[in-house]
């Protein structure tokens, strides 16, 4: 659909090379090869940290999208439960999409 910059402040600027947008994107280096645990994360967090509507969005068990994110916090170090960890996911994920789309590099 159609945004407003101001639905996507962060969005966007996270988005901008740079060598923190590529620092932020190398955080989920981890689960590279593992779109599962991506995609859980991902419905995970637009789901306001709900497992049961993450759990029914992505069609699985509400203990399914626990063990997924457990596995994730243990190959990333982050934990989405936590709340400076919770921003630092979302910037992260906003970089690694921008970086998978093929924007240009910092530098």
């Amino acid at each position: 659909g159609l945004y407003l910059l101001e639905d996507v402040l962060l969005e966007y600027q996270l988005s901008r090379p740079s060598p923190a947008r590529d620092r932020l994107a190398a955080l989920l280096g981890p689960l590279a090869g593992r779109p599962e645990l991506l995609d859980t994360l991902r419905t995970f967090l637009a789901c306001g940290l709900d497992r049961r509507r993450a759990a029914a969005r992505l069609q699985v068990h509400r203990n399914t999208v626990d063990y997924r994110l457990r596995r994730a916090t243990e190959l990333t170090g982050l934990d989405a439960a936590r709340g400076a960890d919770l921003l630092t996911l979302h910037a992260a994920l906003a970089a690694h999409d921008a970086v998978r789309r093929g924007e240009p590099d910092a530098g």
